[in-house]
């Protein structure tokens, strides 16, 4: 059947304040801001704009709530095309919102966020038809509803899985995810071992298509069952601000897996868009499009 679109999300909005200092406070002590920016954000929306601008057709069926913050979210969403049609709106239920602290000397950041929402139940998630209406799923933990069943269902009907977890260690062994890229540090809080390939091999089972260890400026490991582990570098770019740059791993990979790559083409793909997207402020600012990666595939190196 026709899918009515290429990736779905489900998963973390947020809005990011970013505040650029000239170096990391001091605890006790008082700094200038040197300039202040509103920015959207949240994993899984943040992937899906990526997703968007590498050609997919995307839409987020997350859940928001009536305040101004939430309509704020949608309206940035849909100027940035992606496909808010299957959002679910509830009373008091709000977005993430972040404040970053973006250290213009070192290129880090601080995330400070909020998150006062009700718990949501299965019932707020999306329905069965709304999640075979996707070519590709995209989850991450940040929703309090049963995720993994509504990755069950996608996997029923053979639409892969892609999943960022930061937060819940129990997540990462759940069966139904096909495609688990997550940080390198929650994966070793996951598993209870600091070595990418014993971390790779715990996180791993019969079901699983790739692992993948995202790990900033050293890059990422990545693993196939028996293939064993492989390291990709990261790209080398001038740094800006590095907020985003994991969601945006994930929109790429999405875009790449869309288009039939094999796993090594997928993983530096993914890289290449992610080391860009570093070189502005902002986590969606610096995003690019198919051609501006492809660029940096071929004229730099890693």
């Amino acid at each position: 059947m026709d899918k009515k679109w290429d990736v779905l999300g489900i998963g973390a909005a947020a809005i990011d304040d970013l505040l650029f200092v000239a170096d990391y406070p001091k605890e006790d002590t008082k700094m200038k801001v040197e300039r202040v920016e509103r920015h959207g954000g949240g994993l899984v929306a943040t992937a899906l704009v990526a997703a968007h601008r590498l050609g997919l057709r995307a839409a987020f069926a997350g859940v928001l709530g009536h305040d101004d913050e939430s309509k704020w979210i949608t309206a940035d969403l849909r100027r940035e095309g992606v496909d808010t049609t299957p959002v679910t709106v509830l009373p008091d239920t709000f977005p993430i919102h972040a404040y970053i602290i973006v250290d213009s000397q070192h290129h880090s950041r601080t995330i400070l966020y909020n998150q006062d929402s009700r718990r949501l139940t299965r019932d707020d998630l999306p329905d069965e038809a709304t999640i075979r209406a996707t070519g590709i799923l995209m989850i991450d933990d940040t929703v309090n509803g049963d995720i993994t069943q509504i990755a069950g269902i996608a996997q029923q009907f053979g639409i892969p899985v892609i999943a960022d977890f930061e937060r819940s260690s129990s997540l990462a062994q759940a069966t139904e995810i096909d495609h688990l890229i997550v940080p390198e540090h929650y994966a070793y809080r996951a598993t209870g071992v600091n070595d990418p390939l014993e971390a790779a091999k715990l996180l791993w089972h019969e079901q699983r298509h790739i692992v993948v260890l995202t790990s900033g400026a050293d890059g990422c490991w990545y693993y196939v069952g028996g293939e064993g582990i492989k390291h990709q570098s990261a790209f080398k770019v001038k740094v800006v601000d590095t907020t985003g740059c994991g969601d945006v791993f994930h929109g790429a990979y999405a875009a790449a897996l869309h288009c039939g790559w094999d796993v090594d083409r997928r993983i530096k793909f993914a890289s290449a868009a992610a080391a860009l997207s570093a070189t502005h402020a902002g986590g969606r600012q610096g995003i690019p499009d198919k051609t501006q990666v492809e660029t940096l595939m071929r004229t730099r190196t890693e």
